[in-house]
């Protein structure tokens, strides 16, 4: 799932360029800034994405760059993990739940075992 503060022509736009049209296709659920009402640091994106997938949100594991994403997926009750861009590297991440310079090594392995971890902490 794909949920972008962005327009949603925009986001296509960069998406079928960056995934492919086949793949951008696939996704089971991609959501942009005017699909919700209210922007993040609000949680409507992320409920909506849930509610669309059938997925509770303590199931759902967020990647975002930024402390408005970061604010927006906690308080959707969802966890999060941040990979920070060089703009974003200085802002306060205490709520994520991992923080990662880039994802470049890390496995969707790595990531099913910390979301497991964080259930179980909660």
């Amino acid at each position: 799932s794909v949920c972008s503060a962005a327009t949603k022509s925009s986001v296509i736009l960069c998406l079928e360029n960056l995934l492919g049209l086949e793949r951008f296709q696939g996704l089971d659920c991609f959501l942009a800034g005017d699909d919700v009402k209210e922007k993040k640091p609000d949680p409507s994106i992320y409920l909506t994405a849930s509610q669309k997938l059938g997925v509770l949100g303590k199931n759902c594991l967020v990647v975002e760059d930024s402390v408005i994403g970061l604010q927006a997926a906690t308080r959707a009750g969802m966890p999060c993990i941040v990979t920070y861009t060089s703009s974003t590297a200085n802002q306060d991440f205490k709520d994520a739940i991992a923080t990662y310079p880039d994802l470049s090594n890390v496995r969707l392995e790595d990531l099913e075992l910390l979301l497991q971890k964080t259930l179980v902490a909660s």
